[in-house]
């Protein structure tokens, strides 16, 4: 903020020599006798009285020493404050969490980003797992809910967000921890013959599309369809002996339900889903969580 001639004057009057200046100042001697000179000529006053001994500040040069040391010393104070303020401005972003989308991954990632990133705070919104109640988060993201994060390819819910992928889950089956299946520590498609497997209809997922074709050559796997699903869902699937495509995210969703890997490859696109229309803000959490998760 202070003139670099002002900083040389300085310099040259604490060392008393052009040559000490140019030694503590890394450039050459030549160069700090013209920055001295053109200060000299631009504030018309002489600074320094030249001698062989050396210089010395003239009685304008002390003046000039001193108000140039406060000037100083005022600017660091409020390039200090002004850096501090810069650092307090501090960002929320609102993520939305319920008993299905509980953004535990997200969390774990949002831990390691989180020390450079200081002035980003999160705010934890809980909403309802409701067709309705969803429904009117996406219409009105960035009002009071910035980010979910949750499995997302999905047409059920149109074309009414951006996403950001954070990983792909391998689809699981959940059942109730009371299910013959559930002492398994992973399932075979036979697994699941003579079983009524609870799964999206087709149309609403390539993912759910593949695995209703894989069923299709399995006659005996019993489909039992839903457009949606929800935490009522998996409170009846624990007091019953179906079975119900699920995903890691899920795992703490309900105390009475076990998931299980298959052995089979199909995942599902998880991550943030967020406005058409973000904030600045929004997009550096969001960079911040796509490098600490890369």
């Amino acid at each position: 903020m202070i003139n670099h001639h002002l900083h040389t004057f300085i310099q040259v009057a604490d060392s008393g020599s052009f040559l000490k200046a140019s030694e503590k100042m890394y450039v050459s001697a030549n160069a700090i006798t013209k920055q001295i000179n053109l200060l000299e000529q631009h504030l018309e006053l002489k600074l320094f009285k030249r001698s062989k001994q050396g210089l010395t500040l003239t009685d304008a040069g002390e003046l000039i020493y001193d108000e140039t040391k406060k000037m100083i010393r005022h600017s660091n104070s409020v390039l200090k404050k002004a850096h501090e303020l810069e650092n307090s401005s501090d960002t929320v972003i609102r993520v939305g969490v319920s008993l299905m989308n509980p953004a535990s991954i997200l969390m774990d990632i949002w831990e390691k980003a989180a020390g450079g990133h200081q002035n980003i705070h999160l705010e934890v919104v809980p909403y309802e797992d409701s067709v309705p109640v969803f429904t009117e988060i996406l219409n009105n993201l960035g009002n009071n809910i910035d980010v979910i994060a949750c499995l997302y390819e999905n047409s059920y819910w149109g074309d009414k967000y951006r996403s950001f992928l954070l990983c792909n889950l391998p689809v699981c089956i959940a059942c109730s921890k009371y299910h013959p299946l559930a002492s398994k520590k992973l399932l075979t498609i036979n697994d699941l013959k003579g079983q009524n497997v609870i799964i999206r209809k087709r149309g609403l997922s390539q993912n759910i599309d593949q695995i209703h074709n894989e069923f299709d050559s399995h006659p005996d796997i019993h489909r039992l369809e839903t457009a949606t699903l929800d935490y009522n869902t998996f409170n009846k699937l624990a007091s019953s002996k179906d079975l119900i495509l699920s995903y890691e995210c899920w795992n703490s969703v309900h105390p009475l339900l076990t998931t299980i890997p298959v052995d089979w490859d199909y995942k599902s696109p998880y991550g943030l889903i967020y406005s058409k229309d973000p904030s600045d803000e929004l997009l550096k959490f969001i960079l911040a969580i796509g490098n600490a998760a890369s």
